[in-house]
């Protein structure tokens, strides 16, 4: 038995969701030479973590079958905000309009960058919720 194509696992599409996830977080406090320990990168990525499954959850992004470009929009969209609304009242931490707007870019390109990059190196088509064209039609 083949193990299952990163694409075509919800569980692989959401550890490499979360991997984008933490490499904004890594490379923005690189950005920024910040050097606050572990502690900071956890109170800084748990928000993003937080809405971004909480949206993935009410988008159905890895568990429905249709329209999942919709769904993954939606997901950044609204996990992104979520983040934002955590960071600014549970942390306490500013969050300026232009820190919005980059990691709304940052996230939006890096989730479906990989899953651009997926279907380039596999030759298949998949989708957001980690499941192929080709079985979506089927299943």
């Amino acid at each position: 038995m083949t193990p299952p194509r990163l694409e075509r696992a919800p569980l692989g599409a959401a550890l490499a969701d979360a991997a984008a996830l933490v490499a904004f977080v890594a490379l923005g406090r690189r950005s920024h030479d910040l050097h606050g320990g572990s502690g900071w990168f956890v109170v800084v990525l748990w928000p993003f973590l937080v809405g971004w499954f909480a949206a993935a959850a009410a988008t159905g992004l890895y568990t429905a079958r249709s329209r999942p470009w919709r769904r993954l929009s939606a997901t950044c969209l609204l996990g992104v905000t979520l983040a934002l609304v955590l960071r600014a009242t549970v942390t306490g931490r500013a969050t300026p309009v232009v820190f919005g707007v980059v990691a709304l870019g940052f996230v939006a390109l890096a989730t479906a960058g990989w899953r651009a990059v997926a279907r380039v190196v596999t030759g298949s088509t998949p989708t957001p919720a980690g499941v192929s064209a080709g079985e979506r039609r089927s299943g």
